[in-house]
């Protein structure tokens, strides 16, 4: 089995159901009002099987001028398309209309079926006219080279042909990504008795198998989430695994009213939905008039209609047969699912020049989610040059990478277009960077190919890898995933860093280097999204180079003479005596110079002295500052085993059996809780407090 979609096409009454009756031999109007009426109102699925044995899905769709959003929902799922012309009528409003939608849609195979050549009699001539004139009509269109069999599905003439000219289009025809995210836009939900509720719909990338659990996009509701597939079916035969390309029937555990035609199925967490997309844009010819800077239109994508406003970025208007970039926005809560490469169809409301309201469409270039820095829309009295802006020209670069990502059939042929793609997508992450999984839900292509591609770019060291450490990342796993950032980016934040420690130095020239955690905290400053993984790749990386030295929490320009250690100065000395000697009830730092004076130092020292040889003591971590009070770090490190091993054995510790431990008065307990609370060591539960793992440090 191929796992590919044909679609018909075509005006309405143009025989297209019946075409697809004589192919397959399914009635796909199955509705009553369809049989009472003579029309197909809602799409119709059949499977039509190959002169070689292997079949492929068939979407037939409604051809009335009234259910175009239905035709594009069925058009969005094709690989190829079956426009159905009859000989008696020739090309009118609706073939048009459609063959636009499904170019805009960014079909480029078909074939066409002059249908209906019974009612032409034996004139040969009038079939030669009507063949020509529909030669005419697809000139310049994606159709235009393909293949026209004129066929009658009363009397069977031109079926063998026509069977033919489809097996010799499939047999060109590359099968989607299996490995691409999963992404299934339900075009059908319905209840059947005994199963529950089932939803149908081509399934676009990624693979589905029984027992999954899928989330439906956008939300409509809690129940929309984690809905597990009970059973699957595909051509009505019951699988344990489809996959992308193929027409699939889900049976999910979920009521009813819990999905909707529209909504997308998706892997929990696998990509978000969002209200802004940035995207190239094509003005079809047959619009009346060019497209203002701000326009609000209907916009089809998927199986999915929203109202949404478009802003121009690259230019005042865009004329008729113009392409332009663009800003598309639709109502916060009515968000779409999407990734860049995804088409799209544009619909007026009123009738364009081949009387539809199709005005144009394209393809997504990149999807906007929350803190992401869009591009500004194009302002005719603003000093920069659009065509230079380095927005746009990423942009153009995202457009022309997807062209040949979407064209190449080999590999070799699209990996450079998936670098480009990662390497762009990393760019917009700024200092935040980007993980592998985060990435795959912004770039489309399946997940070994973007391996491949980041490894490149790690390789050509456009890209750097850093990598994060489990705490302080804010997830679970992020020990697992290496964050990627732009080399460029990196460069950037080490000069902030370099600068800073310069002006560090110059404030406090005799000071032994910066703590660690202060340089970062000004990184972040200067790059608020900044992770902290990528911070420290900065760090390391200016040590390796030789340009800082990092020397326990601290650190220094190279450039810039060590100072003694605090530790090895007789002042130094002394002051760790002192708290060696209080244990857990130190001086403040206010009592130090007098108990110093009584112990005799030469020479006395002054008081900035004193506080600048504690201060570099803490920096260096011999001494620790909890609050208002100054702890010696050894007389902490014995505290923290003693405290350890009491949780160990009786689980929680209450106030006055950490006062007990401690040996000391609430005034130095208390702090001395909060410390071990926020190093992450216990947790307070009320009163009480209990190891925060059973592994501490």
């Amino acid at each position: 089995m191929h796992r590919l979609v044909l679609g018909t096409a075509g005006h309405i009454d143009h025989g297209k159901t019946s075409l697809v009756k004589a192919l397959t031999g399914v009635d796909t109007d199955r509705l009553k009002e369809e049989k009472e009426r003579g029309i197909t109102i809602e799409l119709g699925f059949a499977q039509l099987r190959l002169p070689s044995g292997d079949s492929v899905a068939l979407i037939d769709v409604p051809g009335h001028e009234r259910f175009v959003r239905t035709m594009v929902a069925g058009a969005a799922g094709m690989d190829a398309v079956l426009l159905v012309v009859a000989a008696d009528e020739g090309v009118m409003p609706q073939t048009r209309e459609h063959l636009d939608i499904c170019g805009l849609l960014g079909l480029s195979a078909g074939v066409v079926a002059l249908t209906k050549i019974d009612v032409l009699g034996d004139d040969a001539e009038l079939l030669a006219v009507a063949e020509l004139e529909l030669r005419e009509a697809l000139r310049g269109s994606f159709l235009e080279a393909a293949p026209i069999v004129p066929c009658s599905a009363r009397t069977g003439a031109g079926m063998a042909a026509l069977h033919a000219a489809l097996a010799q289009l499939f047999s060109n025809l590359p099968e989607r990504d299996a490995e691409g995210l999963l992404r299934l836009p339900i075009d059908r939900v319905f209840a059947l008795r005994g199963f529950g509720t089932v939803v149908t719909g081509t399934l676009w990338s990624g693979r589905i198998s029984v027992a999954d659990e899928l989330s439906a996009l956008p939300r409509s509701g809690p129940s929309s989430e984690h809905m597990k597939v009970r059973g699957l079916h595909v051509h009505g035969q019951v699988v344990e695994q489809a996959q992308a390309g193929q027409r699939v029937a889900i049976n999910l555990a979920v009521a009813r009213d819990a999905v909707e035609r529209g909504q997308t199925l998706v892997r929990s967490q696998s990509i978000a939905p969002s209200c802004l997309c940035e995207v190239e844009l094509h003005l079809l010819p047959v619009a009346r008039s060019p497209l203002k800077r701000r326009s609000e239109l209907l916009v089809h994508t998927a199986t999915t209609q929203r109202l949404c406003s478009l802003s121009l970025l690259d230019t005042a208007e865009l004329v008729p047969g113009g392409r332009a970039l663009a800003q598309l926005r639709v109502p916060r809560d009515q968000p779409l699912v999407l990734l860049p490469g995804d088409r799209f169809v544009l619909r007026g409301f009123s009738p364009q020049g081949n009387h539809g309201t199709t005005l144009g469409g394209g393809q997504v270039l990149r999807v906007l989610g929350r803190g992401q820095k869009a591009t500004r829309p194009f302002a005719v009295d603003s000093i920069r040059a659009s065509a230079a802006d380095p927005s746009i020209l990423r942009l153009r670069a995202r457009a022309e990478a997807l062209r040949i990502l979407h064209a190449g059939s080999k590999p070799a042929a699209r990996l450079p277009a998936m670098r480009e793609l990662a390497a762009l997508s990393i760019v917009d992450a700024a200092a935040h960077g980007t993980t592998l999984s985060e990435l795959h839900g912004r770039v489309p292509g399946g997940l070994p190919f973007l391996q491949q591609a980041l490894a490149d770019l790690v390789t050509s060291a456009r890209v750097v890898s850093c990598h994060a450490a489990a705490e302080g990342e804010g997830r679970s796993d992020a020990a697992a995933e290496a964050i990627f950032v732009d080399a460029a980016v990196l460069q950037q934040l080490g000069e902030v860093a370099l600068a800073s420690l310069r002006a560090f130095h110059q404030r406090d020239p005799g000071a032994p280097g910066l703590s660690i955690e202060t340089l970062r905290s000004q990184l972040q400053a200067r790059a608020r999204t900044a992770r902290t993984a990528v911070l420290q790749r900065v760090l390391t990386k200016l040590s390796q180079q030789g340009t800082v030295v990092l020397a326990g929490n601290l650190v220094r320009l190279a450039t810039q003479a060590p100072t003694q250690d605090a530790k090895q100065s007789p002042l130094g000395q002394q002051i760790l005596a002192l708290y060696e000697q209080a244990g857990l009830a130190p001086p403040r730092a206010e009592e130090l110079l007098p108990l110093l004076t009584a112990a005799k130092l030469q020479p006395i020292p002054t008081v900035i002295e004193v506080k600048k040889t504690v201060d570099e003591l803490c920096r260096t971590g011999a001494l620790v500052r909890i609050k208002d009070l100054i702890f010696l770090r050894t007389a902490l490190d014995a505290l923290r085993g003693r405290l350890v091993e009491y949780l160990q054995q009786n689980r929680e510790i209450g106030p006055q059996a950490f006062k007990d431990l401690v040996g000391q008065s609430r005034k130095f307990a208390i702090p001395l809780a909060e410390y071990f609370d926020a190093e992450k060591l216990t947790l307070r539960v009320g009163d009480l407090r209990r190891l925060r793992s059973p592994n501490p440090r």
